[in-house]
Protein backbone atom coordinates (compact mmCIF):
# COMPACT_ATOMS: atom_id res chain seq x y z
CA UNK A 1 0.00 0.00 0.00
CA UNK A 2 2.90 2.36 0.53
CA UNK A 3 3.69 2.28 -3.19
CA UNK A 4 0.25 3.65 -4.05
CA UNK A 5 0.51 6.51 -1.57
CA UNK A 6 3.80 7.56 -3.17
CA UNK A 7 2.33 7.46 -6.70
CA UNK A 8 -0.76 9.58 -5.96
CA UNK A 9 1.07 12.89 -5.32
CA UNK A 10 3.18 12.39 -8.46
CA UNK A 11 0.04 11.86 -10.58
CA UNK A 12 -1.73 14.83 -8.99
CA UNK A 13 1.20 17.12 -9.80
CA UNK A 14 1.36 15.89 -13.39
CA UNK A 15 -2.19 17.08 -14.19
CA UNK A 16 -2.46 20.86 -14.10
CA UNK A 17 -5.77 22.16 -12.81
CA UNK A 18 -7.14 25.24 -14.57
CA UNK A 19 -9.26 27.58 -12.43
CA UNK A 20 -12.44 29.01 -13.94
CA UNK A 21 -11.74 32.55 -15.14
CA UNK A 22 -15.02 33.73 -13.57
CA UNK A 23 -15.51 31.92 -10.24
CA UNK A 24 -12.20 30.09 -9.65
CA UNK A 25 -13.72 26.58 -9.59
CA UNK A 26 -11.18 23.87 -10.49
CA UNK A 27 -11.54 22.63 -14.08
CA UNK A 28 -9.83 19.34 -14.85
CA UNK A 29 -10.32 18.94 -18.61
CA UNK A 30 -11.41 21.17 -21.49
CA UNK A 31 -14.69 20.57 -23.32
CA UNK A 32 -12.72 20.30 -26.56
CA UNK A 33 -9.33 21.12 -28.02
CA UNK A 34 -8.32 22.33 -31.46
CA UNK A 35 -4.86 21.59 -32.81
CA UNK A 36 -3.68 24.35 -35.16
CA UNK A 37 -0.24 22.90 -35.89
CA UNK A 38 2.68 21.20 -34.11
CA UNK A 39 3.07 24.07 -31.65
CA UNK A 40 -0.37 25.63 -31.00
CA UNK A 41 -3.40 24.13 -29.25
CA UNK A 42 -6.60 25.97 -28.30
CA UNK A 43 -8.71 24.63 -25.42
CA UNK A 44 -12.38 25.49 -24.84
CA UNK A 45 -13.42 25.40 -21.18
CA UNK A 46 -16.88 25.37 -19.63
CA UNK A 47 -17.48 25.71 -15.89
CA UNK A 48 -20.24 23.55 -14.38
CA UNK A 49 -20.43 25.78 -11.29
CA UNK A 50 -21.17 29.13 -12.98
CA UNK A 51 -21.65 28.21 -16.68
CA UNK A 52 -18.84 30.55 -17.74
CA UNK A 53 -17.08 29.59 -20.98
CA UNK A 54 -13.61 30.66 -22.09
CA UNK A 55 -10.69 29.64 -24.28
CA UNK A 56 -6.99 29.23 -23.62
CA UNK A 57 -4.12 28.86 -26.08
CA UNK A 58 -1.03 26.72 -25.49
CA UNK A 59 2.03 27.59 -27.57
CA UNK A 60 5.13 25.39 -27.53
CA UNK A 61 8.50 26.74 -28.69
CA UNK A 62 9.82 25.76 -32.09
CA UNK A 63 12.62 23.23 -32.47
CA UNK A 64 15.17 26.01 -33.04
CA UNK A 65 14.31 27.86 -29.79
CA UNK A 66 17.02 27.81 -27.12
CA UNK A 67 16.33 27.16 -23.46
CA UNK A 68 16.93 30.17 -21.23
Amino acid sequence: MKLRSQAVPAFHQSRPIVPCAQCGEALFAPEWSEYFDDRRIRHFWSCDACNYQFETMVCYPGPDAQAA
